[in-house]
């Protein structure tokens, strides 16, 4: 996932997730945000659903990582204890994905219609600044954005929530997602190359446009 929307209401983000804003200003709309952003998470402190800012993008290394697939993580013997004591949801609206098979990648917005929020996903490090970076965790696309790309987020089901954030992670990682019963209410649509531009904030960003072009 290299970028995606966040637009809710403070009301909306504590009924869907059972978390407590702590103020407005973590829930500013982003409709580009990216890797190096500022944007809020949710995990557990104490057996408690918390909402915090932390940069998306974890040091390893000389390189940033901001995604790691399910079988990178699984396999990697310093994130996967990571699943237990240091999960975490990434609240979106929608992600954004890039069509590569033309000279010109064309940006799709892919949302689920009937939710107007998704939980990802992710996992966190607590670094020695005291700004907590986070990673989104990746599967094989399902057929409705493969033509796009090979990956997605993985989301998780509001029933998992809770297990997702109290130590049961790794399980359901291993368990999978089930994308199938999600396709009928999952939406992509072309939207502005405006979007490329990581200057450009705002909601004319996933506004639906046209075909183009016969690639589109």
């Amino acid at each position: 996932m290299e970028r995606y929307v966040l637009n809710t209401e403070k009301e909306t983000m504590e009924e869907v997730f059972g978390v407590t804003s702590p103020s407005l200003s973590i829930l500013e709309p982003t409709f580009n945000a990216a890797p190096g952003h500022s944007l809020p998470i949710i995990f557990s402190n104490q057996g408690m659903p918390v909402l915090k800012s932390a940069i998306w993008g974890i040091e390893a290394g000389k390189i940033n990582i901001s995604s790691l697939d399910i079988d990178d993580v699984l396999g990697n013997n310093k994130y996967r204890p990571l699943l237990k004591t240091n999960a975490c949801i990434i609240p979106i609206t929608g992600f954004y994905k890039w069509k590569q098979t033309v000279d010109d990648p064309l940006p799709f917005f892919i949302r689920i219609h009937t939710r107007e929020l998704l939980g990802i996903a992710g996992f966190y490090l607590e670094n020695d600044d005291a700004r907590n970076s986070f990673c989104v965790i990746t599967k094989s696309a399902n057929v409705l954005i493969k033509p796009l790309d090979n990956t997605m987020p993985c989301i998780i089901d509001s029933q998992n929530t809770r297990s997702w954030l109290t130590g049961n992670a790794e399980t359901i990682l291993k368990t999978g997602f089930n994308d199938i019963s999600l396709l009928p209410e999952m939406t992509t649509v072309r939207v502005p190359d405006l979007v490329n531009d990581l200057t450009n904030n705002f909601p004319e960003l996933v506004q639906p446009i046209p075909k183009l072009r016969d690639d589109d």
